[in-house]
């Protein structure tokens, strides 16, 4: 079908603000949800889902690639093999997210993604993620610590001059630098993330004060608890934690994170938190596979990316509608709460929850049709069908 035909999806478990309901039909017109209603027009063509969950679109605010490409290859045919998978995994949206890379490097990506168009069957790209390089060093993980450095004000020039399509930007406030540009991108309407940092007390909340208001994949990059003398000194985690306004994001993909530590961010964060894939190139990939993360080469091994020659993960290689299997059916999660935390929680961080992430009328038609163990059966990108099997 295409996005302007009017059709009608029954036979449904649909994921509604108000709860799960199977006895309404979801009404799609000219790319939009036109309706919701449990009594639709009979002339309506429409088409039975066979009991499966119905969900919005999966919004993942931080992927780097899949099938062995990366976003960081700014060319056509890399985004579009990208895109196309992630939309037959039930992803409407993502942000296309860039390791540490040199600044005229990550400028010439964003060049790219600026006028790239993708195809109607591929996932929407909301913008560009940049995670570092101005990072700490310290907690680098999986970036090449010689891709790091601080941020200078020509930096920051460079950076606005992107605002259209740089969405978020990751950075450790307590490099020189940092608060400054901070201030800067969340001026010009750039989400600022807190990660791969050591942040002292001061300069968390110096970074705050400056625009900062979400916290990338806890646990990952981030110091934890010192001492000084007797003196118990928070790092990044627990200054994380014990935010009361920050948004964050958990990497739940059965590896990174046991789940105790899930456990610990869903009731310190509740509705303020999000699952992301932070899936890289290894992402469809077999067990064994080697991929570059930047400049740094990692293989897929017992289900996650490995730094070879390290103690480190690479990224991982697990897409958001199975960290949600892992949350709903590993861990017992309600289901409305898993699902919330990759459709409307992360549309509300990324600033465009008054147009998709919900099913509601008025909303864009991007909606995931899961079967069990939330395996994609289909995708609507805007009213766009994408079938799970489509190659």
């Amino acid at each position: 079908m295409k996005a302007t035909e009017e059709f009608a999806l029954v036979g449904g478990r649909c994921v509604l603000p108000d709860g799960i309901r199977s006895d309404v039909a979801i009404v799609c017109r000219d790319g939009r949800i036109a309706d919701i209603t449990a009594d639709p027009d009979p002339g309506v063509s429409t088409v039975d889902v066979g009991g499966r969950l119905v969900t919005a679109g999966v919004i993942d605010l931080h992927v780097h690639g899949a099938l062995g490409r990366s976003f960081g290859e700014p060319d056509q045919s890399t985004y579009d093999t990208i895109l196309h998978h992630l939309a037959r995994q039930g992803i409407t949206s993502v942000n296309a997210s860039l390791v540490s890379a040199p600044v005229e490097d990550l400028v010439r990506v964003m060049e790219f993604a600026t006028g790239y168009r993708p195809p109607d069957t591929a996932t929407r790209l909301l913008g560009v993620h940049l995670e570092g390089p101005f990072i700490a060093v310290d907690q680098c993980g999986a970036h090449d610590p010689a891709m790091l450095c601080a941020p200078t004000p020509a930096d920051a020039e460079r950076l606005v001059a992107y605002a259209d399509i740089l969405r978020m930007v990751t950075l450790a406030p307590e490099l020189p630098g940092a608060i400054e540009l901070t201030r800067r991108l969340a001026d010009a309407g750039v989400l600022v993330a807190i990660g791969h940092s050591s942040a002292t007390a001061q300069a968390f909340r110096d970074a705050v004060d400056a625009g900062a208001r979400h916290l990338t994949h806890l646990w990952s990059g981030q110091s934890n608890l010192t001492r000084s003398g007797p003196w118990r000194v928070p790092g990044l985690l627990e200054l994380s934690l014990a935010s009361d306004a920050l948004t964050a994001e958990v990497i739940a993909d059965g590896r990174h994170l046991p789940p105790e530590l899930l456990t610990i961010a869903r009731r310190c964060f509740s509705d303020r938190l999000c699952v992301v894939s932070d899936a890289t190139a290894g992402a469809g990939l077999a067990e064994g596979s080697r991929y570059r993360a930047g400049t740094v080469e990692c293989e897929v091994r017992d289900g996650v990316g490995i730094v070879i020659g390290a103690d480190a993960f690479g990224g991982s290689t697990t897409t958001v509608n199975a960290m949600l299997d892992h949350l709903v059916t590993g861990l017992g999660w309600p289901v409305a709460e898993a699902v919330a935390m990759a459709t409307s929680t992360p549309a509300r961080i990324a600033g465009i929850a008054d147009r998709t992430g919900c099913l509601a009328p008025g909303y864009a038609a991007d909606i995931a049709i899961f079967d069990e163990r939330f395996t994609a059966w289909a995708t609507l990108l805007g009213g766009v069908w994408v079938r799970a099997d489509d190659t």
